[in-house]
């Protein structure tokens, strides 16, 4: 009884590692891994086995923590003293998952949910990098003259899977020096499609324009909407030429 007593404090009770195949993911991928159970100096009952996929990012220059999903990986059972337990798990990183950076890493939180207890906890960092789409197109802008200076998560009320935007704010260099003052670029991704927005700022002055890529189509068509029209072209960085001419 007295270790029961120790265990509902969190002395002696339960411990939870979780263990992943690799942390280098890009959004939509399978994150494959395993929870390791320990028993503490009494047995205890695991309500369930929960695993959150943290994000972050800032609200009034304040770091606010974000719940991007929320798995299950088991049913009740109970941890005997000293028992080892192994409970292997596969999930599926959400399409709109944000790139981390320094200042806005990604975890996967793990925790065994105890009554009457404290909860063992164990949190991973994990690597996330833009979706292959993204990335392509990321290359492709600083191919074409520009530099990706800060990467950062934002509030914004009008998102509509998440709470915020992340923004990748280029300045200019080599021939768009002195036409514009900075490119930002923002991602929509899902299963089926993946969306931007540019945003182009000269001094007071803002252009936007849009483009959407349909994943399903094995050819990457690209179609662009600004001045509500849509013409296929071959690069975003066309677009953007023609807007600042």
């Amino acid at each position: 009884m007295f270790n029961k007593a120790l265990a509902s404090l969190g002395v002696g009770s339960a411990k939870v590692d979780t263990r992943l195949e690799t942390s280098q993911f890009q959004p939509g991928d399978i994150v494959k891994g395993e929870v390791l159970i320990r028993g503490g100096h009494a047995s205890q009952q695991v309500d369930d086995i929960y695993l959150y996929l943290m994000v972050e990012y800032l609200r009034n220059d304040k770091k606010i923590q974000h719940v991007l999903e929320h798995y299950k990986l088991s049913e009740s059972f109970v941890i005997q003293q000293k028992e080892y337990q192994i409970i292997p798990f596969q999930i599926r990183l959400p399409y709109h998952t944000p790139m981390s950076c320094g200042r806005f890493p990604i975890h996967l939180k793990t925790g065994l949910d105890i009554k009457m207890a404290v909860d063992p906890k164990d949190l991973d960092r994990i690597e996330v990098f833009p979706h292959r789409t993204v990335e392509k197109v990321l290359g492709e802008i600083e191919r074409s003259g520009f530099i990706m200076y800060r990467v950062f998560n934002e509030y914004s009320p009008q998102c509509k899977q998440l709470p915020f935007l992340q923004i990748f704010q280029f300045r200019p260099a080599e021939r768009y020096h002195g036409y514009l003052d900075e490119l930002n670029l923002f991602f929509d991704v899902d299963s089926h499609e993946v969306h931007m927005d540019v945003e182009i700022i000269r001094g007071s002055r803002k252009m936007m324009t849009s483009f959407s890529w349909q994943l399903d189509d094995p050819d990457g068509t690209l179609t662009y909407d600004h001045d509500n029209q849509h013409d296929p072209i071959d690069s975003p960085v066309d677009t953007i030429q023609t807007l600042l001419r």
